[in-house]
């Protein structure tokens, strides 16, 4: 089997438990801080390292006490390291998690938004077969340089007649990324995974589904948008059919951190055992339920097993 690459970041979350966000003005006791490894790239991997398929995560690791600690926890993890960038620091995610499950990230980039094309000089793409990459690292500095490598390897893919699948994870900053860059990635008609509020707001529609139509429009592929407890809403290019998935399981959120990330790296997982884009995002589902009532963006190897035994 291939292997997917990951492209994006791997960050220290730095966690802080707290009743309500604060009013300007305002003060607010945080009742409990953790930190742990976060990074949509890193998340959305875990969940095929966890399924034991092939995958590369390519995150820049740099420098500083974040750098030492993702270093660290990936080498817990029996996780390569990509590429060390001693030059620069890496940085960090504070996650405001409040009672009622709702998040807020303030982010503060460093290394694992950086991006070299040289990086991947040594990765043999005859045996890739999909591509991830998240809307965060296409704002930030290098996102131009993403966006023409990721042009560059489709079409040496095409003269030798390689498919790979690209899987774009645009995220809640999907209306600050560069117009014209978004409309070079839908050209290279990626797979969507995107949440309701991020679809709703960049198509300026007011139904999943018209928004899902809309998408299509643009880069003539499969859609997908997750909805929370509601499930998620999938179209498939290849049926030409809509259809709403619901959710198996009803929780009560606890943190929404790293739901999304878990949800497409599942949806990938299932894609790459054989199951069809539907039974994926069921089976994605699943796992992004089980997330949310937990903190962390990623869920132990022992959560993870006793869910997967269930399916």
């Amino acid at each position: 089997m291939k292997q997917t690459l990951f492209i994006g970041s791997t960050c220290a979350d730095i966690i802080l438990n707290i009743n309500n966000l604060p009013a300007p003005g305002q003060d607010e006791n945080i009742i409990e801080q953790s930190m742990s490894v976060g990074g949509c790239a890193f998340n959305a991997s875990t969940v095929l390292r966890q399924f034991k398929l092939p995958y590369k995560l390519c995150s820049p690791v740099g420098s500083g006490i974040y750098g030492n600690f993702i270093e660290q926890k990936l080498k817990e993890l029996e996780i390569p390291v990509f590429v060390r960038t001693p030059e620069i620091e890496n940085g960090c995610c504070y996650c405001i998690i409040e009672k009622n499950g709702r998040r807020t990230f303030l982010s503060k980039h460093g290394a694992e938004y950086r991006f070299d094309p040289s990086w991947f000089l040594n990765v043999d793409f005859v045996n890739v077969d999909g591509i991830y990459f998240c809307g965060l690292e296409i704002e930030d500095v290098d996102g131009k340089k993403i966006v023409s490598f990721l042009e560059k390897t489709l079409k040496d893919q095409n003269k030798t007649h390689s498919n790979i699948n690209l899987f774009f994870a645009p995220g809640p900053r999907i209306n600050s990324i560069d117009k014209r860059l978004l409309s070079n990635i839908f050209n290279l008609e990626p797979v969507l995974h995107l949440n309701d509020e991020e679809a709703l707001s960049f198509t300026k529609t007011k139904s999943v589904h018209t928004a899902a139509e809309t998408l299509f429009s643009f880069t003539h592929n499969s859609i997908v948008i997750t909805q929370g407890k509601e499930g998620a809403f999938c179209y498939d290019k290849a049926l030409k059919k809509a259809v709403q998935i619901p959710c198996r399981n009803k929780v009560n959120a606890v943190d929404t951190t790293g739901a999304g990330d878990c949800h497409c790296g599942a949806m990938i997982a299932g894609l790459k055992q054989g199951l069809s884009l539907f039974d994926s995002v069921e089976r994605a589902n699943v796992f992004a339920s089980a997330i949310v009532t937990q903190s962390g963006s990623t869920l132990s190897d022992t959560h993870f097993n006793r869910i997967a035994e269930t399916l």
